[in-house]
């Protein structure tokens, strides 16, 4: 946990509200989907097989089409698309 200690202790701007850390690492968990939908995204257009996908994420090939099967681009909208 060294890297939390580096993290800086006034916002990044003046005037910002408190609470802005939090926030922001609330984020991740929608980042590191939309990472994952343009990572699969990525994979389907240069010919990954849905079977090489759900072995990249440790899910059977049914599981992978089900959850991604219709996920046609990131969405940058913060919502999520299936």
């Amino acid at each position: 946990m060294t890297g939390l200690t580096q993290v800086p202790g006034k916002p990044p701007w003046r005037g910002h509200p408190a609470g802005w850390h939090p926030a922001a690492v609330a984020r991740i968990p929608e980042l590191a989907g939309e990472l994952v939908r343009a990572a699969i995204v990525a994979d389907r257009r240069a010919g990954a097989s849905w079977a090489e996908i759900g072995r990249g994420l440790g899910i059977s090939t049914e599981a992978a089409r089900a959850r991604f099967g219709r996920t046609r681009h990131p969405v940058r909208s913060g919502r999520s698309e299936r």
